[in-house]
Order: structure tokens, then C-alpha cells, then sequence
């Protein structure tokens, strides 16, 4: 889609712009790109006379669609409003977008492979059952995006963690939690038997922009990992306190997930052989420190 004569920046709209994500993207591209945020506020997407409506006067060259129930809980007590919402809010967004020429980048997740049952990696080609509500909704809305607009990118994003920056939303996330612990000195359970990549959320916004330049599919996005959460726990710990030992704050819950490990772990080989490469969990949070010493210092100290 070309601008018209005297535009300047190439168009972009963000669905969920005032949430976790879409907050992050919306302020990382402002000045490069010509953002429209759609949120609660202007834009219903279950109603999709309304999206259609708002596309075509945003006129975007893509649209990246961060707006979600994403709390699994409430999806699982409300699925009616978690299918509205997820599946065909995302559903709207994909007809829209095949109206207007709009390039469409759908975000997903990593709950798609809470079904596995074994200790791999989840590939995109061989995705188990979801086995709670909001997976089952984001591989739904996967499924009828990709029939609707195929040359549609749906990104399955791991668990993402940041710090609570002012005026961006924050998320229950593990980064979060710790600190909370720390401040506080409140003890943190965590489960041995979860595993899971954590992904600074940064690093998803910074390969936002190619992943709009993606063939058509499904890609893992996000970092690998191969520790536990409460492994995990105890490597972040260690960074945050520098060689301090507060280890008594983190409690190894050894009854969640006994009887079978919940793996959420993703291959990220296909994004990979695009250029496309996130550290893994561990580094992740390390870069996440480096780029925010000032802030580290400001909780911590």
C-alpha cells in the first residue's frame, strides 16, 4: 500500500496500543513510522463493521495486532469473552486488512504448546492440543487468519518480561515478581517442573519491523531456554544482587506439574534461518539490565 502524494512516513497501526506490547512498540517506532493505536478507548474490535470503518481511514501498510484477553484465567472463566476478543477480534482484523491491502502481523503464544507431552521444543509444524482456553483460542484464531489472509505473519510469542517503565503498562512477568520480592523481602514460589522461554519484551519490539517483511506462516518468536522457571528464577537473582546471596527468597514448588512438566518451550530454528535471533532466556535478562542500569539502581539500591 503507497501513500499518498505528500505523505512522509509509512503508515502503521497497532492494535492494543495501551497495553504491555503495543505501548512498546508504539513508542520504539514513533519517529519512524506513522502509528495509528487503536485501544478500548476507539476502537471495538469485535465489532467488525467498526474495524473495517477504522482500517481503511488509517489507510496502514500493516497492522500489528497486540489486543487480547491474555490473562489465562479469565479466559478460562469467561471463554465466551475470550473468543470474542481472540478469535474474532483477530478475525475482524484479517478481513480488514485483506480489503485494504494492509499487511497483517498477528501476535499468538507460546500457551499454543501447552498440550506437549514430551521435553522437545515445540515446532510450528507439529503443535500439540492446547489444553486451556486462551491456547485453544490463539490456534483457532491462527488457524482462520491464515485461511482468511494467507500471506497473514502469526507470531507466537514466549512469556515476555520488562520493567515497569512510567507511563507503559506493566504485566505479571517473572522480572517483575522478583523485584517485587526483593523490595519487599517476601519470599517467591516458583515450579521446578515449568519450563519456558522468557523474552524480554524489547526484543520483540525490535524485530517487530522485519517480522513485517516475513513470508506468510506461523514462527516462534521468542527466546529459547532450557532451565526452568524456578531455575531461571534463581540465574535472574543472582544477576540482580550481584553475588549477593538472597537465594532464601525464591521456594521450589515441587507439586505444580509433578505428574507431567509443562513444557512451553519453542524451536526457534524457522525464524532463525531469516535472520531473525533472540538470545536465549538467561541473556536476554542480562541485555535487559545493561540497557537499564539507572533503573536497576533506582529499585535496588
Amino acid at each position: 500500500m503507497e501513500n499518498e502524494e505528500g505523505d512522509n512516513m509509512e503508515r502503521w497501526m497497532v492494535t492494543g496500543a495501551n497495553g504491555f506490547l503495543g505501548s512498546r512498540i508504539t513508542e520504539y517506532y514513533q519517529d519512524k513510522y506513522e502509528i495509528t493505536g487503536a485501544n478500548h478507548g476507539n476502537l471495538d474490535i469485535t465489532d467488525e463493521g467498526a474495524v473495517t470503518s477504522f482500517v481503511k481511514k488509517a489507510r496502514p501498510r500493516l497492522v500489528i495486532h497486540c489486543a487480547a484477553i491474555s490473562n489465562t484465567g479469565t479466559c478460562q472463566e469467561n471463554p465466551g469473552l475470550s473468543e470474542a476478543v481472540n478469535v474474532k477480534g483477530a478475525v475482524n482484523l484479517a478481513r480488514a486488512c485483506r480489503e485494504t491491502g494492509s499487511c497483517l502481523i498477528f501476535m499468538s503464544s507460546d500457551q499454543i504448546y501447552a498440550g506437549n507431552r514430551t521435553m522437545e521444543p515445540g515446532k510450528e509444524e507439529n503443535t500439540p492440543e492446547p489444553v486451556n482456553v486462551y491456547g485453544l483460542h490463539k490456534r483457532q484464531a491462527e488457524d482462520e487468519i491464515m485461511a482468511i489472509l494467507p500471506e497473514a505473519v502469526c507470531l507466537r510469542l514466549a512469556w515476555m518480561d520488562d520493567f515497569p517503565w512510567r507511563g507503559l503498562k506493566s504485566n505479571s512477568n517473572l522480572l517483575g515478581n522478583l523485584l517485587k520480592s526483593l523490595i519487599h523481602n517476601r519470599p517467591l514460589t516458583l515450579p521446578v517442573y515449568d519450563y519456558r522461554g522468557i523474552t524480554w519484551a524489547m526484543e520483540v519490539v525490535k524485530h517487530v519491523e522485519a517480522a513485517g517483511a516475513l513470508p506468510g506462516g506461523v514462527y516462534n518468536f521468542g527466546g529459547g531456554n532450557t532451565l526452568s522457571t524456578y531455575e531461571t528464577a534463581g540465574k535472574v537473582l543472582a544477576m540482580v544482587t550481584e553475588g549477593e546471596d538472597r537465594s532464601g527468597l525464591l521456594i521450589p514448588d515441587r507439586e505444580r506439574y509433578a505428574g507431567q512438566p509443562r513444557n512451553l518451550l519453542m524451536d526457534t530454528e524457522k525464524i532463525r534461518g531469516f535472520g531473525i535471533i533472540f538470545p536465549d532466556t538467561v541473556e536476554g535478562f542480562q541485555r535487559c539490565f545493561e540497557e537499564s542500569p539507572e533503573y536497576m539502581l533506582g529499585l535496588i539500591r
